[in-house]
């Protein structure tokens, strides 16, 4: 298993639960991939341990199966309904509301569902960087340790990397970057809002309420910079802060500057489109993709769908 974001702790639950035995690899410090959450530290103000969500945003839930998953989550607190209406920004103002279905929340950050998913799962091998994965002599060796199958969830530019080029899907959507802004402001001076889809802006698209989405109402503020921003600033993310800060500014009619501001690159942030497919297995070798560039539509559930799917793909 290459990658322990949702969708490749679905998978691993799958299989697991069938009895197969499996290793987890993972390049980040922690399980949840870009369900990214972190506690704050070191800012200087009183939400140092506060916990604020700065990779996806919120998940919805539609399909049965998810929709179960869901309800144990809310049921035992670990996940809270947060809203079903965000409001719109175009140059000018705020032009109204646009209601859907209902976003979750996570009372701890959205990672804690993942590491709640994970529980009972063989340890994951954290921080490990893949360099190849090829075929020899009928066998699928991932840097040079032979596995009966494997599967890749994860973004497909980063797979792409070191897996071989026959190993690989074609035609797989292309990727945006996206630079999240987070934002500590000494007390809340902004209208009642859960977030805010910001158009036609060139610096910023989405602007989350953090005390809202948290329900502790602390003065938080998460802000996705404009993909085509994001792009001219991945070496120097914190570059982009300041044109941030003001826009978040005028679009909540905020007057005061944040206490204490924090950029993070995600280079590989989310696919522009999703295949239709719940997932992709190689028809003539046991490897698979999974994750939210497959399913539909690029999103959390797809996710946790796609890693689902493929599990029961591979057990075939």
């Amino acid at each position: 298993m290459l990658g322990a974001g949702i969708a490749g702790v679905a998978c691993a639950r799958v299989l697991v639960d069938a009895g197969c035995d499996v290793a987890i690899l993972d390049r980040g410090r922690a399980p949840g991939g870009r369900m990214a959450s972190r506690r704050l530290r070191d800012t200087g103000t009183r939400f140092d341990g506060r916990i604020v969500d700065y990779g996806a945003s919120y998940f919805t839930a539609g399909d049965e199966g998810f929709t179960a998953v869901v309800k144990d989550w809310t049921d035992r607190g670990l996940a809270r309904p947060w809203t079903d209406t965000f409001h719109v920004y175009e140059p000018g103002g705020i032009i109204g509301v646009r209601t859907g279905p209902i976003r979750y929340a996570a009372r701890d950050g959205l990672r804690s569902l993942v590491e709640d998913l994970a529980s009972g799962l063989p340890t994951i091998e954290h921080q490990y960087e893949v360099t190849s994965l090829v075929q020899d002599l009928g066998q699928l060796l991932v840097d040079r340790e032979p596995f009966d199958a494997v599967a890749v969830c994860m973004p497909m530019p980063q797979a792409e990397r070191y897996i071989a080029p026959d190993l690989l899907p074609s035609d797989t959507p292309a990727w945006e970057p996206v630079i999240a802004v987070t934002m500590v402001f000494t007390e809340r001076t902004w209208p009642d809002i859960d977030g805010v889809f910001v158009n036609d802006d060139p610096v910023l698209t989405w602007i989350a309420d953090d005390g809202r989405r948290r329900g502790d109402d602390a003065p938080v503020l998460v802000a996705h910079v404009n993909p085509v921003l994001a792009a001219g600033h991945l070496a120097d993310p914190a570059g982009v802060g300041p044109y941030a800060v003001a826009t978040v500014r005028q679009v909540l009619g905020i007057d005061a500057l944040p206490d204490w501001v924090w950029a993070h690159r995600w280079s590989i942030a989310r696919p522009i489109d999703a295949r239709p497919e719940a997932c992709w297995v190689h028809p003539e070798v046991p490897i698979g993709y999974a994750g939210d560039a497959w399913a539909g539509k690029p999103r959390v559930e797809s996710a946790w769908l796609s890693g689902t799917a493929l599990g029961h793909a591979l057990i075939r």
